[in-house]
């Protein structure tokens, strides 16, 4: 099982993937605003208790950003949101003593859908990402507010984690190919 996960200090999104791709759960754990990242570090190892007698073969993390890219991306996000994956991946690391490999956004992207065009004007580049993954996965339940059932953003931060999950598991196949070769 791969263990894919799209960290932020708000929003986790956590996708488990069996080694066919196919999508054995997705969830998310969301933070309480105003708190520290250790706090939120104590949050999610307790998040975390239901997947730990899961057998996990790989954790896959999308990389937190490295370079400016607009309002969203000030120094201190960067640094905060380095510094948030850096816990996650630590204790990871020290839980299940499995290494998390790396996956900046785009090659994922790339790797996941490599049909899939992406605008660079396109306002909300994370809802065609997520329409992605509806097509490629049509049973998940995704999830809708009750007051008004607009889809929700965390879906956003799932579909990120199923989308890290298949590059890892498309980069695999393609190292394999090539060493055949």
């Amino acid at each position: 099982m791969v263990l894919a996960l799209d960290i932020s200090s708000t929003v986790i999104g956590v996708a488990i993937l069996a080694k066919d791709g196919k999508v054995h759960e997705i969830s998310y754990i969301k933070f309480k605003p105003k708190t520290s990242l250790f706090e939120k570090l104590d949050e999610f190892i307790k998040f975390f208790e239901k997947y730990s007698a899961f057998p996990f073969e790989n954790i896959v993390i999308e990389e937190p950003l490295k370079r400016f890219a607009g309002k969203f991306s000030s120094a201190d996000t960067i640094q905060k949101l380095t510094q948030m994956n850096s816990l996650i991946s630590g204790f990871l690391y020290k839980k299940l003593n499995i290494e998390p490999v790396y996956f900046n956004v785009q090659q994922a992207r790339k790797l996941a859908f490599p049909e899939l065009i992406i605008p660079k004007t396109f306002p909300n580049k994370k809802y065609l990402i997520w329409e992605a993954c509806l097509k490629m996965f049509p049973t998940i339940n995704w999830l809708y507010s009750s007051k008004n059932g607009k889809l929700l953003d965390e879906n956003f931060d799932m579909a990120d984690a199923i989308t890290v999950g298949l590059a890892f598991l498309t980069d695999n196949i393609n190292k394999k190919i090539r060493e055949k070769n």
